[in-house]
């Protein structure tokens, strides 16, 4: 089968990692499969296999003005529209609204079915605005499937777009065999960390974290904060961090390529976003055999933690109910231990070939033969 994927770019990111982990998959399948992305490759951050064939446009970026927005976007409907003429696809899979509407536009008339994946609806709200928003309920409409990851996301999308919406969840990262996980290989004797991973941008949550964090640190002596993730809030966390004295006790690595070894040597992993699309460091974290503590945010974190077996779930919002929390956690070993052994669990309901095979299942249900894209084209 021939498949385009279409992304905005493969910059550090769930929804980058996914479409990266299952463009691989696929490739390995024996499928022809071919990765769009609006930015450029400076910015990739996973790898891909040698098999998927790469076409990065380099048409991402801001616009001065909402005239030049609208030329921009053209250009990227062209160049999309050029992109998937040439690879004849049997099928185009993107991700992110404002990218599936330009793809949605770009592959008008060519015959060739699109499924749309959201990876961050928030329920309730209006996520997308302005022409995005005229444009998006009816080029979602001509979707040959829209794809969501959680159970409730799909029934706000569906009273939105009114018709029927698919439910994939994200794969686990693949971890190796060898990986024990578990409570019993944290650190020992030495110091603690509290881990928390994700783009430095609002709605992770950080700077609340931070503040927590604070509240914690002289009754927890012995433990740090790692916030590992890069972003456009970095020189705004340094100066909470510095004006709180905990330069030495909190830290912001960066982007971790290795991100799951640094789960395994840490002792307690906290989810503080506002909102998830699916929170794919808590799934990871989970199937590390860490012990989690999350904000039960829109949406996804009561999918995955079933509370006080599996993990914590603390009122979305609630400082002082995620500082009693981890409180709690940061004291108890045992039930630390007691929390990542049942959080393993997770590994079999979201691994890679069973995400993988309902992918599968949605795309021979909607695929068809892709026509003469050519003449179908016109003068794009």
């Amino acid at each position: 089968m021939k498949l385009a994927l279409v992304i905005s770019s493969l910059g550090g990111g769930g929804a980058e990692r996914v479409m990266t982990a299952l463009a691989n998959a696929w490739a390995a399948e024996g499928n022809e499969v071919t990765l769009i992305t609006l930015a450029s490759r400076r910015h990739d951050r996973y790898p891909l296999d040698a098999a998927v064939q790469r076409v990065a446009l380099d048409l991402a970026g801001g616009s001065e003005h909402w005239l030049a927005a609208v030329g921009n976007n053209v250009a990227r409907v062209r160049a999309l529209r050029r992109a998937l003429r040439r690879c004849r696809p049997d099928a185009v899979i993107s991700f992110i609204t404002r990218t599936n509407v330009l793809v949605l536009a770009a592959a008008a008339g060519l015959r060739v079915p699109v499924i749309v994946s959201e990876r961050t609806f928030l329920p309730g709200a209006r996520w997308v605005h302005g022409l995005w928003r005229v444009l998006h309920g009816p080029l979602y409409r001509r979707a040959a499937a829209v794809v969501v990851q959680t159970r409730r996301s799909a029934c706000e999308m569906e009273a939105v777009l009114h018709r029927p919406v698919a439910v994939i969840p994200n794969p686990l990262a693949v971890i190796p065999a060898d990986a024990s996980g578990g409570a019993a290989t944290r650190s020992g004797e030495g110091r603690r960390t509290l881990l928390a991973v994700g783009r430095l941008s609002p709605e992770k949550g950080f700077g609340l974290l931070i503040d927590a964090f604070a509240q914690l640190a002289g009754r927890h002596p012995g433990w740090d904060l790692r916030i590992v993730g890069e972003g456009m809030l970095r020189d705004d966390l340094t100066r909470r961090i510095a004006a709180r004295g905990l330069a030495g006790r909190i830290a912001l690595p960066g982007f971790d390529s290795r991100v799951h070894e640094t789960m395994r040597r840490s002792d307690l992993f906290v989810l503080s976003s506002s909102f998830e699309g699916f929170p794919n460091a808590l799934l990871e974290a989970m199937a590390e055999g860490m012990a989690c503590v999350s904000f039960d945010c829109d949406a996804g974190p009561r999918e995955l933690i079933e509370h006080g077996e599996n993990g914590w779930l603390v009122p979305a919002g609630n400082r002082q109910a995620l500082v009693a929390a981890l409180d709690a956690l940061m004291r108890d070993a045992a039930l630390r231990a007691r929390l990542g052994a049942r959080a393993r669990e997770v590994r079999k309901l979201y691994s890679l070939p069973s995400v993988l095979g309902q992918w599968n299942a949605l795309l021979a249900a909607v695929s068809a033969p892709a026509g003469d894209m050519t003449a179908a084209a016109g003068g794009a």
